[in-house]
């Protein structure tokens, strides 16, 4: 986990400087982040598995499809480096293709509170294992002992019109606790492609357990696997939108792949 602290500290708190450190981390007018790093799988979907897992009024996109991902990031405004894994199920977003993240593990705090507050990204810390030599590529993310994510592939050549990865119209959950009722919120983050690169000899394995049942999605057969190094921003000045809110009981029934 990063150690990174500013140099300088904060006497109490004000409007002012409340601002200015809110537009250092997250200035949507500026790149966020990095050459991020996403080495991703694109997975046939079985739809009737995955709709019991996905919020009331989000509808998967035809053909089923999600990419599952483990990923670096070396560089971004609010000093971690960190490393994360995750899945983005394809959905429909108005006439666009979106994203839907039910699952996401990473090894940082602060991304963690940062995208799970304001994102809606389901975060928990989880333990991942990730290495760019050469060619070679490969990935083991963990959580509490049980191995859930293992990929490994050979860097092949460079896609000339890739898919974006993060750069969608996406539909996440936010509000799991209180009294406020949880709510399907959108927004789309920025996203600027530096070099994405097709994975060949690409090597997936699956696992599960009760808390991150990743291996009851629905998840099938590998189309395509990537690596991702892309520039990402706030996507514009929009806030996250919300769009229609959820049952009471749909935190209840998600304890598991999002809270546990």
């Amino acid at each position: 986990m990063s150690d990174w602290e500013p140099t300088t500290r904060t006497h109490g708190r004000g409007l002012r400087s409340d601002l200015r450190r809110m537009l250092t981390l997250g200035d949507p007018r500026r790149t966020l982040y990095r050459d991020a790093h996403y080495f991703a799988a694109t997975v046939e979907v079985d739809a009737d598995t995955m709709k019991q897992w996905l919020p009331r009024g989000v509808r998967l996109a035809e053909p089923a499809r999600a990419d599952l991902f483990t990923a670096f990031f070396p560089d971004c405004n609010y000093g971690s480096v960190y490393h994360e894994a995750g899945l983005f199920v394809h959905i429909k977003a108005g006439r666009k293709t979106g994203i839907h993240c039910p699952w996401m593990i990473l090894d940082d705090d602060v991304a963690l509170i940062l995208g799970r507050e304001l994102l809606g990204y389901p975060k928990k810390l989880g333990e991942i294992d990730w290495n760019l030599g050469g060619d070679t590529i490969s990935a083991t993310a963990t959580r509490r002992g049980s191995k859930l994510i293992t990929m490994s592939g050979t860097l092949g050549e460079r896609i000339a019109q890739p898919p974006p990865i993060l750069g969608r119209p996406h539909r996440n959950v936010v509000g799991l606790a209180g009294l406020a009722l949880p709510r399907v919120i959108a927004f789309t983050p920025g996203e600027q492609p530096i070099e994405v690169r097709e994975v060949t000899d690409f090597e997936l394995r699956l696992g599960g357990s009760e808390r991150d049942p990743l291996d009851q999605l629905g998840l099938g057969r590998v189309i395509q696997a990537r690596l991702h190094r892309v520039d990402l921003t706030g996507g514009g000045f929009l806030p996250p939108i919300p769009l229609w809110p959820l049952s009471p009981l749909y935190t209840v029934t998600r304890l598991r792949p999002r809270v546990l």
